[in-house]
């Protein structure tokens, strides 16, 4: 999943009590497989953080197609903001994600700790398809209500 050089650079900038935004997801035709992950003893940020353990990671942004995530960002108080899911152990981590999703014009629900960050995975309901088709590249705004719903049907 990771090469040595990219877990050396990890190292280097996750020192110091960082805040680590966790954007990734498992692939396995893409990463190759991972005991850990596929046995589901572990979720990909939890991986991570035994690569960076001083690292306050908070897995955001990976359920949102790049293109809806340019689309989509309103400033606080419109009535269609958009939201997205984060997880993470850390509550000033949380707290600074939180903010700078919101500076780039997005709500934020609080998925939980780290553990539960698969409840945002790929394939879970709230990847992805709340937004709209990827064919749609405007998407479509997904309130907080309906993020909280996927979050709560996704099933491991």
């Amino acid at each position: 999943m990771t090469s040595a050089v990219g877990r050396r650079a990890r190292r280097r900038h996750c020192r110091d009590g960082r805040r680590n935004p966790g954007t990734c997801n498992y692939g396995p035709e893409r990463d190759g497989h991972i005991p850990e992950l596929d046995s589901k003893s572990l979720t990909s940020s939890e991986l991570l953080l035994r690569y960076i353990p001083d690292a306050m990671v908070v897995k955001a942004f990976n359920n949102i197609f790049f293109k809806h995530l340019l689309s989509l960002a309103r400033p606080a108080g419109a009535a269609d903001r958009s939201y997205l899911p984060i997880a993470g152990d850390s509550a000033p981590a949380k707290a600074a994600v939180t903010e700078f999703i919101e500076s780039i014009g997005y709500g934020v629900v609080d998925a939980g700790p780290l553990a539960d960050g698969w409840r945002q995975a790929t394939g879970t309901p709230v990847w992805g398809t709340p937004y709209g088709p990827f064919s749609n590249e405007k998407g479509r705004p997904v309130d907080a209500d309906a993020i909280r719903a996927a979050l709560a049907t996704a099933t491991r």
